[in-house]
C-alpha cells in the first residue's frame, strides 16, 4: 500500500465504514466473519481529485434482506464519511518565531 498522507487520509472512510458495520453486527450477535468492505474510488485525471467514493458492504447470503438499508444508515452515521461529503474550511497559518503579529 502506498502509505502516503493522501492514501492514509482516502482509507479513513473506508476504515470508519467498517468499525460502524462491525459494531452494528456485534449488537446484534451476527458473524461477521463472511463481510467484507471495498471502497472504489473514481479519479479524475485532468484535475487529479477524487470524485467519487463508493463503499460496497460485501453481506453473506444469508445476511437478513430486512436489514439491507439498517447498513447503509450505520454507514451513513460514520463521522469520517460525513466530513467527506460536508467538508470543512481549512485554513492554513504560517508563524516565524519570534515575530508577534
Amino acid at each position: 500500500m502506498d502509505d502516503s498522507p493522501y492514501m492514509i487520509y482516502l482509507s479513513t472512510v473506508g476504515m470508519c465504514s467498517a468499525v460502524y458495520v462491525r459494531a452494528f453486527f456485534n449488537q446484534r450477535n451476527f458473524d461477521l466473519s463472511q463481510v467484507t468492505l471495498d471502497q472504489e474510488i473514481s479519479y479524475n485525471d485532468e484535475t487529479k481529485m477524487v470524485e467519487n467514493i463508493e463503499i460496497i458492504v460485501n453481506l453473506p447470503s444469508d445476511f437478513p434482506e430486512k436489514y439491507k438499508n439498517a447498513i447503509k444508515a450505520v454507514v451513513d452515521q460514520c463521522p469520517v464519511k460525513k466530513h467527506f461529503v460536508n467538508p470543512p474550511a481549512v485554513g492554513v497559518t504560517a508563524n516565524i518565531a519570534g515575530i508577534t503579529a
